[in-house]
């Protein structure tokens, strides 16, 4: 549960979530998905109140979400690339007679190109793909120009070397078109490295704030309340 968390993510700013997992992130994620519902609190977006906004208007809006288990809550994986990634046009809430399957398996090819995913066939299955190129797959559906807060959960787990730069280059290219970035993470190496600002979570509340030059010994010291 949530414990009067109170965050504000600004245009063009990174800012990490540590914490010892199990702390409230995984709610807060859902939460701001509206995946839950708030019993108390609000839900901004660039100022609207979306707190009982569904998913499909909230990402009309531009909300993004990179998701704590890409292969559970970000892919079918016996879905084909292309359907996977379409999702998000069917998250617009576009009517189905709309969707030119044809158009969107091109679209598809050119965004997957252009995100160095590594693949043979747009009509393969999700499944298919290594753990890097499945992370890329929901990056190119998830991280674009008409984004204006995303919330990338976990988003390194699992990667290469190379293809955590990868993620890292591509968040941080988000911040510099004016978006807004929310990153949970278990790496404080990575936090530290990418985020621009750190809150701490403890007991589903905000325990710490943090600004660089980080230090270990003061965020490892609200993570476990001794600070």
């Amino acid at each position: 549960a949530l414990d009067r968390v109170s965050l504000t993510i600004g245009r063009g700013e990174i800012v990490g979530v540590a914490g010892v997992e199990g702390n409230g992130q995984r709610t807060l994620v859902r939460a701001l998905s509206h995946l839950v519902d708030l019993r108390a609190g609000m839900v901004l977006l660039a100022g609207d109140d979306i707190t009982q906004t569904p998913l499909s208007a909230r990402r009309a809006a531009g909300l993004r979400v990179i998701p704590f288990e890409r292969n559970v809550e970000g892919l079918s994986l016996s879905s084909s690339l292309w359907e996977n990634w379409s999702a998000r046009t069917l998250l617009f809430g576009r009517a189905l007679r709309l969707i030119n399957p044809a158009r969107l398996r091109k679209e598809c090819d050119t965004s997957l190109k252009a995100w160095d995913v590594r693949y043979s066939t747009t009509t393969q299955p999700a499944g298919s793909l290594s753990g890097g190129n499945a992370q890329k797959l929901i990056l190119s559906r998830e991280v674009d120009c008409d984004a204006s807060l995303i919330i990338a959960a976990q988003p390194t787990r699992g990667l290469d070397v190379g293809a955590t730069a990868f993620v890292w280059q591509a968040l941080r290219e988000a911040r510099l078109r004016g978006c807004g970035v929310l990153l949970i993470s278990s790496d404080l190496d990575e936090l530290f490295v990418i985020s621009d600002r750190l809150v701490v979570m403890l007991s589903g509340r905000i325990a710490g704030e943090f600004r660089p030059p980080y230090r270990l010994g003061d965020v490892g010291a609200a993570m476990t309340g001794a600070g």
